[in-house]
């Protein structure tokens, strides 16, 4: 949350000092990273149970299968290299909750968060890089709060199909706030909106994922995952790829457009792909009963 603020602002200095605390500050948060996924690690027998069972029995089958398996190496590999992704991708398109999945992978072509396209437009407004800092700070700030609601939404609702509309709804509302600010070329308008659609944004991506952990049997959450992945790094260099088309300033608005679109269609997927069938299935349920 401190960090692109403090960044910002040590990089109006331009110097050497102010470099090297950027890069300390980087340092230290990685390494802070790492001592609390151990500390987690270690608060959780079950995890370790687990990983110490897989591992003694991973021992014992490369054992007994090391000499068969040393024969067929080569085979195997061009097997599982020509139809393994093909597989994984038959996996996820079956999958349950597909199209919370391709929504959030849709959502992936956002150009409205504080990254290098909207920073540079809102400095060619006028705004300083110092307020700019601050903003992506403010907006780094409300994705945690996103996390919190999403709990209470979830204790209130007690669906998480219903909290990820929410969230999702909520983002692409305040979307559409920075969207008229973009046409009214008023940098205000597109932070005021910016930042708390970060929440929705948040929401939605928690929500999905414990869908996919909810449906999603364990023996095949690695190809799910895997696919999803790949999905969202693919849809997220769609806007760099406008943005090199669309270097010019004045045509921000085209990328910016197809950004809206994006999230709009994320939206309808959710509402016609995720909440309306299980909320129809829920109402057939309960008229039989």
């Amino acid at each position: 949350i401190c960090g692109p603020s403090i960044a910002i602002l040590l990089h109006s200095h331009s110097d050497e000092w102010s470099l090297m605390c950027v890069s300390l500050i980087k340092i230290i948060s990685l390494i802070l990273m790492n001592v609390f996924i151990k500390r987690t690690y270690s608060m959780i027998p079950s995890l370790q149970n687990e990983n110490e069972q897989q591992s003694s029995t991973s021992v014992d089958e490369n054992c007994l299968d090391d000499n068969s398996a040393s024969s067929n190496m080569n085979n195997a590999s061009s097997i599982s290299s020509t139809w393994g992704c093909v597989e994984d991708i038959r996996v996820y398109i079956f999958q349950k909750e597909l199209w919370a999945g391709v929504a959030l992978a849709f959502l992936y072509c956002n150009v409205m968060t504080f990254g290098g396209l909207l920073m540079a437009y809102l400095n060619s407004c006028g705004l300083t890089w110092e307020v700019i800092g601050l903003c992506q700070g403010a907006s780094n700030f409300a994705g945690l709060l996103g996390t919190c609601i999403f709990a209470l939404l979830q204790r209130f609702l007690n669906d998480v199909r219903a909290t990820a509309l929410c969230g999702i709804c909520w983002q692409f509302m305040l979307l559409s706030v920075s969207m008229f600010g973009v046409l009214m070329k008023n940098p205000w308008f597109i932070i005021v909106g910016v930042i708390p659609s970060r929440i929705g944004l948040w929401i939605y991506a928690i929500a999905s994922t414990q869908l996919f952990q909810q449906t999603v049997p364990e023996k095949e959450r690695g190809k799910v995952g895997g696919v999803q992945t790949s999905l969202n790094s693919l849809f997220q260099t769609i806007p760099l790829i406008l943005g090199m088309i669309y270097s010019d300033v004045d045509d921000y608005w085209k990328v910016l457009v197809t950004s809206y679109l994006s999230n709009g269609t994320a939206v309808l997927m959710v509402l016609f792909g995720v909440y309306l069938p299980c909320r129809k299935s829920n109402l057939s349920y309960s008229t039989v009963d």
